[in-house]
């Protein structure tokens, strides 16, 4: 049942399903015109003053008719720009079709400049284009300049080049370095993050075979976000077929909080037809703190489905110090009025009492 305008939660009494009816609405504007039309704009030309041209401007022309040089050729200019993402943007476009030996050229070129932001932007952009072309020597590289220094950006820069060329053998590689733990799941979690924009299914079929350690969340979790953020329903047709444990209801809950963020009513819908279970509680649990965003009650609503009293008021009270700070006494009255359990609502209406009697407050 959809019903206009503010967003309510309905509770079935026979089948204890919801979900959750609002007004959409869509403001757009016409597409501008010139009341001039081509005929006024050809006049206006030359009436006017031009702005001058920036350095960075000159330079990026000379660049561009200078296309058909080297990529050291370019480079050179390119560190001329004073715009940091012009400049950043221009290496990048310089490197591009760079072979490997004008690679490695560039790189001893670069090694030799003056410390400073563009050399380390440079640096980075050299090697993950070494990386591209040649994953296995980047990265042997980036260890000996990390294991001289103890900066581990360079190694990072070129394995990220080499997973966009070689996502497995990448992973691969970063486990039998010898660099701590931490070093390996920091250069993993990106690896498996940017895999995922771009092929998650190719992503996900490689973390069911492999078991590697991206650090908080889980592989399957980060898996999620990314592929939760391109196609939500395609996400969720996978989330659901993994094995059940910790890490799938991490990946419930990223998979929930990014449809929601896109398309709340679909997140809704879709909570409301799983089965009763752990699994929906914390898929439940995340969906009531999107919906507290727009309407608190309706996510009071959605907490009080929760099995466990606990975790009602976990839940309720991750949400309910906003409107606590705002005005105390509404909300203590709309935790009584709530469908909450009365151990629940007791422990609810104690955190915000206690919270702010305390002066401590609430929230993250």
């Amino acid at each position: 049942m959809k019903l206009p305008g503010k967003m309510i939660p309905w509770v079935g009494l026979a089948g204890g399903a919801l979900a959750i009816g609002f007004g959409l609405g869509r403001v757009t504007a016409p597409p501008s015109t010139s009341p001039m039309g081509k005929e006024g704009e050809t006049k206006r030309e030359g009436m006017e003053p031009q702005e001058p041209r920036s350095a960075d401007e000159n330079i990026q022309e000379s660049a561009d008719a200078a296309r058909r040089g080297s990529a050291l050729d370019l480079l050179r200019q390119t560190m001329g720009m004073n715009n940091p993402k012009t400049r950043d943007r221009e290496m990048e476009n310089a490197l591009s079709h760079a072979s490997l030996e004008e690679v490695k050229k560039a790189l001893e070129w670069a090694s030799a400049l003056p410390e400073g932001a563009a050399k380390r932007a440079l640096m980075g952009k050299i090697m993950e284009r070494w990386g591209q072309l040649d994953g296995t020597n980047a990265a042997a590289y980036g260890e000996k300049v990390f294991a001289e220094t103890g900066n581990p950006q360079l190694l990072k820069d070129a394995i990220r080049g080499w997973g966009q060329t070689d996502p497995g053998g990448s992973i691969q590689y970063t486990q039998s370095m010898s660099v701590s733990d931490g070093v390996k799941r920091d250069i993993s979690r990106d690896l498996f993050r940017d895999w995922a924009d771009r092929s998650p299914q190719a992503a996900a079929a490689y973390a069911a075979a492999n078991a590697i350690d991206v650090g908080r969340g889980g592989v399957m979790g980060l898996i999620a976000d990314r592929w939760s953020k391109q196609d939500p329903q395609a996400a969720a047709n996978w989330v659901m077929t993994l094995p059940q444990g910790k890490e799938q209801q991490r990946a419930l809950d990223q998979l929930v909080q990014n449809w929601s963020d896109l398309n709340l009513q679909a997140a809704a819908d879709f909570v409301s037809q799983q089965p009763a279970g752990s699994n929906k509680d914390v898929m439940v649990g995340t969906l009531a703190r999107e919906v507290a965003k727009q309407d608190t009650a309706a996510a009071l609503q959605w907490t009080s489905t929760l099995s466990d009293p606990n975790m009602q008021s976990r839940t309720a009270l991750s949400f309910m110090w906003r409107s606590a700070r705002q005005d105390l006494a509404s909300a203590q009255q709309m935790v009584n009025s709530s469908a909450l359990s009365p151990a629940a609502k007791n422990a609810v209406l104690s955190g915000l009492t206690n919270g702010f009697g305390n002066r401590r407050g609430f929230g993250p």
